[in-house]
C-alpha cells in the first residue's frame, strides 16, 4: 500500500493492493498451485479489515483502503528494512524513541489539543464534556465502524502514551545533576 500510494494516504482499490502484493511477493501472495501465475486475495482480506485497522494503520470504505499517518510512518520504516537500509529491530523501535515523538503522534496530539473536550478537561470543567466532544477528541463519529473505532482509539492511546513517556523522561532528566 505504501508503494502503491507513493507514501501518501491516497485511497487504493482492494484489487490493486492484491495484485501489487503478489507482484512483490509471489510466494506469499500467489495461489498455492499457481504461485507465479495468479494472486490470492484470501490472505490479504483479513489483515486489511482486522489487525491493520485495529492498530490504526489503515482506514477503509467502499472497498477502498488508505494508510493513516501512523500507517505511513510505520510502512516507511519497513520499506527501509526491505531495501536493506536498516535492521528490522531499528524499524520496530523507530516509533519508540524516548526523546521525541514521531510526526504522526505529534499530529495526533496537536489535533487533540484543539478539541473542545481537551480544552474543557484542561480548564477543570470535565463535567461539561459531552459525548460529541469525546467523539471529536478520538477523531470518530457515532457511525464509525468497530475496527476503525478501535484503530483510532489505539492511535490516540499511542500518541498520549508517547507524550507521557517523554514528559516523564524530561522530568527525571531535570532531577539528575549535571
Amino acid at each position: 500500500m505504501y508503494q502503491l500510494s507513493n507514501g501518501t494516504n491516497l485511497p487504493l482499490e482492494y484489487e490493486d493492493i492484491v495484485v501489487k502484493s503478489w507482484q512483490l511477493f509471489p510466494d506469499k501472495f500467489g495461489l498455492r498451485k499457481y504461485v507465479n501465475q495468479y494472486p490470492d486475495s484470501s490472505d490479504q482480506h483479513k489483515p486489511l479489515y482486522g489487525p491493520l485497522k485495529d492498530r490504526g494503520f489503515v482506514l477503509s470504505g467502499n472497498k477502498k483502503f488508505r494508510l493513516t499517518q501512523k500507517g505511513i510512518a510505520y510502512a516507511s520504516e519497513l520499506e527501509k528494512v526491505w531495501k536493506g537500509l536498516q535492521p528490522f529491530e531499528q524499524a520496530a523501535s523507530a516509533n519508540n524513541n524516548p526523546d521525541r515523538l514521531s510526526r504522526d503522534k505529534e499530529a495526533q496530539l496537536k489535533r487533540i489539543c484543539e478539541t473542545e473536550a481537551f480544552k474543557l478537561f484542561a480548564a477543570g470543567e470535565k463535567e461539561k464534556i459531552l459525548d460529541p466532544d469525546f467523539y471529536t477528541y478520538l477523531g470518530v463519529t457515532v457511525r464509525t465502524k468497530p475496527h476503525d473505532f478501535i484503530g483510532r482509539l489505539q492511535t490516540v492511546a499511542d500518541a498520549v502514551a508517547g507524550a507521557v513517556k517523554i514528559s516523564f523522561i524530561r522530568f527525571f532528566a531535570k532531577q539528575i545533576p549535571a
